[in-house]
């Protein structure tokens, strides 16, 4: 008679932040632009934040940069930017680009240097568009080195955010949940402005997206409590290695697919059990003993890797510290 042997699996998921950190407001114009829409469709996890309003000040174009400083209403220093379009490809160096300024407030600048600056559009002379910056999209794309520009100032100031609400978007594309979403509504509603200068709580109200990129096992056999935790009961494996079964190739493979339900139902409990946030309802108390997660599958364990994340992410229970890519 052959003996089994028993095993555990455990799984760890992969998530990172794709897109940049958007307002609520700008979410509002940006969800029905379809390169918007190929980008966050991967997304099924939302994160509804909220910092203070951030800016450009002392905006001013000469010899070809854009220079300007990023703020907002706290007392950190400013961060002193330069940015030069052309050594990021959106012109060749002998080429003139228009530059559109919006405005937070109604009585804009009408010459330099230009405050309270909402957002910078590059435009080619004929009027088409190049690109749209933010203060906090371009935070973002020079921590993801998806620009090049030289930032002098304490950048962590300005990447810090307060979580009211983290939900999960599996079963309908994300900027479909969120329209018209309760929890958006409830905050957007009951939270006042940080800043007097945001005429808008959906100005500093902002949206966080990530998407399950992947997922590593580890598959732990014999069984000699390795790989356990306290308060986890062990999903037990058996099989055996007789030539005429398949039970140990069946149990090494893996039980989901990447784009499995059981995954972001996974990370949306271990995020909300972490943080808890004022706004979720349900903190998932029991986890990880949930309907519908990874131990639904079979998984004993699961971890969750964040990728990337270029913000600090904090509630009274938690603060989670910004994660950068790693570049290759």
């Amino acid at each position: 008679m052959t003996e089994c042997s028993q095993g555990i699996k455990n799984i760890q998921i992969h998530a990172r932040c794709a897109y940049p950190i958007v307002t609520a407001y700008e979410f509002e114009f940006l969800k029905s632009e379809a390169e918007v829409q190929a980008i966050l469709q991967p997304c099924t996890i939302y994160i509804i934040a909220q910092r203070p309003l951030t800016y450009f000040h002392n905006l001013r174009s000469a010899d070809g940069l854009l220079t300007f400083d990023i703020a907002d209403r706290s007392s950190s220093g400013p961060l002193k930017c330069v940015f030069d379009p052309r050594l990021n490809g959106f012109a060749a160096d002998d080429d003139e680009l228009l530059v559109d300024i919006q405005f937070y407030r109604s009585q804009a600048d009408e010459s330099e240097p230009f405050n309270y600056v909402a957002g910078i559009q590059l435009r080619r002379l004929d009027g088409d568009f190049l690109f749209w910056l933010t203060p906090q999209k371009f935070i973002h794309h020079v921590l993801t080195e998806r620009l090049k520009a030289s930032i002098d100032g304490d950048i962590l100031k300005y990447i810090n955010y307060k979580v009211h609400y983290i939900g999960q978007a599996f079963s309908q594309e994300i900027w479909n949940r969120l329209t018209g979403h309760e929890k958006m509504q409830a905050i957007l509603t009951k939270e006042w402005t940080l800043d007097s200068n945001a005429t808008m709580s959906s100005l500093e109200i902002s949206l966080i997206l990530l998407d399950i990129s992947g997922f590593d096992e580890a598959n732990i056999f014999p069984l000699l409590n390795l790989g356990l935790s306290e308060n986890v009961d062990p999903i037990i494996h058996e099989f055996d290695f007789k030539d005429d079964n398949e039970s140990f190739e069946k149990y090494c493979l893996p039980k989901l697919r990447v784009d499995a339900a059981e995954l972001t139902n996974e990370v949306e409990a271990m995020l909300v059990n972490t943080f808890k946030p004022l706004y979720n309802i349900i903190k998932f108390s029991n986890y990880p003993n949930i309907a519908n997660g990874t131990r639904s599958a079979g998984y004993t364990k699961s971890s969750l890797v964040l990728e990337s994340l270029p913000a600090i992410l904090s509630t009274d229970e938690f603060t989670q510290n910004v994660i950068l890519p790693t570049m290759a």
